[in-house]
């Protein structure tokens, strides 16, 4: 593994024919025909990529992984307000990563949220207690009435999709079920960067 230009990361690996074998399974499992709605015009190299990077987030979404520093793994994002208004600023994965604001809106459309207020780039000057923007019981209502991607045709399962605020916490939504529906990773993408709507609600 190996980062390139951009924050890019090469994967380059060889597999003896038992792992091999697993491996190959567990990415058709989620890229064969039955798993590709109409509206998926990725060629099969993307949607291998796509398919174990669904595979590692499941792996961290499911919380068994050993603590390091007090924490389960996970990915952290760095965003300045302004962005979360539409405007410029700050957004960063790890390493210092630059994302676009809108992918960082998709990013924290389902996850922890602990609030740092600085002075300078530098010098914190209030840590706020993480808050979970979609608490467990609200999930397992919105899983329940959702079963899996709202956008027809799609089959992923519910464990395979993030829940999207129709309208953006940072907006004013509220965390309330009428205020959410359940997307796979490739749909939410798509409906934050505006290629899709979101079907019309009854």
């Amino acid at each position: 593994m190996s980062r390139t230009l951009g924050g890019m990361v090469r994967v380059d690996g060889d597999l003896d024919p038992e792992s091999g074998a697993v491996f190959l399974t567990a990415l058709e499992a989620l890229t064969g025909p039955v798993m590709r709605s109409s509206d998926d015009h990725r060629t099969p190299a993307q949607a291998r990529a796509d398919a174990l990077v669904d595979i590692c987030r499941d792996s961290l979404h499911r919380g068994d992984a050993p603590i390091t520093g007090g924490e389960r793994p996970h990915v952290s994002l760095v965003v300045d307000l302004a962005v979360l208004d539409g405007a410029t600023g700050r957004s960063e994965v790890a390493d210092g990563v630059v994302v676009t604001g809108e992918t960082a809106r998709r990013l924290l459309c389902d996850a922890g949220v602990s609030r740092v207020i600085t002075k300078g780039p530098s010098d914190p000057l209030d840590v706020g207690r993480r808050t979970r923007v979609v608490p467990p019981a609200i999930r397992r209502a919105l899983e329940m009435r959702d079963g899996g991607c709202v956008i027809a045709g799609c089959r992923r399962p519910h464990r395979w999709c993030n829940a999207h605020h129709v309208v953006h916490w940072a907006d004013g939504g509220p965390t309330s079920l009428d205020n959410l529906v359940l997307l796979c990773r490739r749909h939410h993408r798509l409906v934050h960067e505006g290629e899709i709507d979101l079907p019309a609600r009854e």
